[in-house]
């Protein structure tokens, strides 16, 4: 019984990060069950996938009829995603426990770097207007700033790539992609962050569920588990979908980078052992 409770609080945190963030809540999942329910990689790995697909399924819609979300960019990234987190799926399971510990906690190490640096800059996101309109160009209504912001995503090829290694890091280790797209998204394309988590939980549903696949073949999804974690962040998710517009692009920069490098430390410290 207590394992249930502590399971379905892990659960709700995650979703409430997951949400938050756009990554699906893997990046903290996976640890979590791996560092304190003592549950293998590869089981933690397929119980992350399936309860990133109900993080996505949680809030997507919300999203969507706030208009945060780049509905046409997100059908190209997604269709790359989706390709490269079977292929990662496969990939993971040949892959022994130590090694995929080791992976996951320089992929974070590396992530939270970028954020770190991009959280001590002074000012908000550059959001590039006006130069060059593509079919990708969109606009959102900012409840934080109070106006209208239209912006026009760059170096989509870039962000492409990016998609596909977040599809291969996905269907590996579990950790949704976002971790790679949302910074992608904002940093590369210059897209704003609020759109760019809002985008990457829209498409993380399909990436988790392809991921999921190889793991579905292999027998490592474990009903019970991802039941539990299911419950939780669905109502994690919801909360943090409706305190989403109160927080602001430097303090959601900070919090993503501060608990991805705990957990990756703590990770590689556990794949090194």
């Amino acid at each position: 019984m207590l394992e249930i409770i502590l399971l379905l609080l892990a659960g709700f945190i995650t979703g409430i990060l997951g949400a938050l963030l756009g990554i699906g809540g893997g990046s903290l999942l996976v640890p979590i069950l791996v560092l304190f329910f003592n549950y293998t990689m590869h089981t933690a790995v397929a119980a992350a996938l399936v309860t990133n697909v109900a993080t996505s399924l949680a809030t997507a819609h919300i999203n969507l009829l706030k208009g945060m979300v780049n509905i046409r960019l997100s059908l190209l990234l997604e269709l790359i995603t989706v390709i490269a987190a079977i292929i990662g799926g496969f990939i993971g399971n040949q892959l022994n426990d130590s090694l995929l510990k080791i992976i996951f906690g320089i992929i974070l190490i590396l992530v939270s770097l970028i954020y770190i640096r991009e959280s001590l800059k002074s000012k908000e996101d550059t959001v590039l207007t006006n130069t060059s309109l593509n079919i990708f160009t969109d606009s959102f209504y900012d409840p934080e700033k109070k106006e209208n912001i239209v912006y026009t995503p760059h170096n989509i090829t870039l962000t492409s790539i990016i998609s596909a290694i977040a599809g291969l890091a996905s269907g590996m280790l579990g950790i949704g992609g976002g971790v790679f797209k949302v910074p992608a998204m904002n940093l590369i394309s210059r897209i704003p962050l609020k759109v760019s988590i809002a985008t990457s939980n829209y498409m993380i549903g399909l990436t988790a569920a392809g991921g999921t696949i190889p793991y579905l073949t292999h027998g490592k999804v474990l009903p019970y588990l991802s039941l539990n974690m299911i419950i939780g962040v669905i109502f994690g998710s919801k909360f943090a979908a409706k305190k989403f517009p109160k927080i602001t692009d430097k303090k959601l920069r900070i919090l993503f980078a501060a608990f991805l490098m705990i957990i990756s430390l703590q990770m590689l410290y556990k794949g090194l052992k």
